[in-house]
């Protein structure tokens, strides 16, 4: 239970006004700033183990995108020669650093999302106007955990009825036999559930009338305030943008210095966006504990 409670669309537009700003700022500091509120933010919030299952997914596909975008890629000036003639550029390879460094930050807002936003929250936020569109977006952020899941649960029943068996024939082909069977099961299981659902909405008629919901909410005094500090910093945060701050120059020549003094306005107001939730999520570790 949260003693403070805020609207889920202000919500909404929080999480969708920090994911536009992961795609639009490259600067490193910023960056660096956004990944460090977002780990608070995660911590404070308990989904420690999401954390981590966004980290294995993470670590190969951070590799390959930095690895595969300086050989493939050879725009830039500065050359690095690696074997004989054959260099990459650093442009490409500072490119495919801070690119990883985005996808991180958007996978952990998307994290943060779903644990603050349910999808019932969802449901009566967008079900009354769109209702086919609001189905669609809860399954497709609901379908990878579930199948995680589902995975999980199949996986256990493997183990018990193939112990004895793979004992004796532990082979790869073995293994692979398995894990294609475990994945049939999971798809058909889903398929099943989908088509069961699909009936059972059609059947209490979804989408015919105008939807009810059991949950209420009402805009308070805290909601106000924080839609005002999140609109405020982020025009003020366009506003830099648009004149070049949170941004830098990748191609064709690398323009960034670490000297760089970061510390305006336009800095401060994109901490400022950050923060308020941060600060939300630590004063209910206060007052619980």
């Amino acid at each position: 239970m949260k003693f403070t409670v805020i609207h889920p669309a202000t919500y909404m537009v929080y999480y969708l006004i920090l994911i536009l700003f992961a795609f639009f700022f490259n600067d490193p500091y910023y960056l660096a700033s956004f990944l460090i509120c977002i780990i608070l933010l995660i911590t404070f919030q308990g989904i420690n183990s999401e954390f981590k299952n966004i980290i294995k997914f993470y670590i190969p596909m951070a590799f390959l995108i930095i690895i595969l975008n300086p050989l493939v890629s050879h725009i830039g000036v500065t050359k690095i020669y690696i074997i004989g003639s054959y260099f990459i550029t650093l442009e490409a390879l500072v490119y495919g650093i801070l690119m990883s460094l985005s996808l991180l930050i958007i996978l952990l807002l998307f994290a943060s999302y779903n644990n603050t936003v349910s999808y019932q929250e969802m449901l009566y936020i967008l079900s009354k106007r769109f209702p086919n569109i609001s189905i669609i977006i809860i399954m497709a952020l609901r379908f990878i955990p579930l199948l995680n899941y589902r995975l999980s649960e199949v996986n256990k029943v493997f183990r018990l009825n193939h112990e004895s068996s793979a004992k004796n024939n532990e082979t790869k082909i073995n293994k692979i036999k398995d894990t294609a069977q475990m994945l049939a099961v999971v798809v058909s299981w889903s398929l099943e559930e989908s088509m069961l659902a699909a009936k059972s909405m059609k059947g209490r008629g979804y989408g015919i009338t105008e939807r009810t919901n059991y949950l209420s909410f009402k805009f308070r005094k805290i909601d106000y305030y924080f839609i005002s500090i999140i609109i405020i910093s982020a025009v003020v945060c366009i506003t830099g943008l648009l004149q070049g701050h949170g941004r830098i120059n990748i191609y064709p020549q690398l323009q960034f210095s670490f000297s760089e003094n970061i510390f305006n306005i336009f800095y401060f107001s994109f901490l400022i966006l950050l923060l308020p939730l941060v600060y939300l999520e630590f004063k209910e570790k206060l007052i619980w504990h």
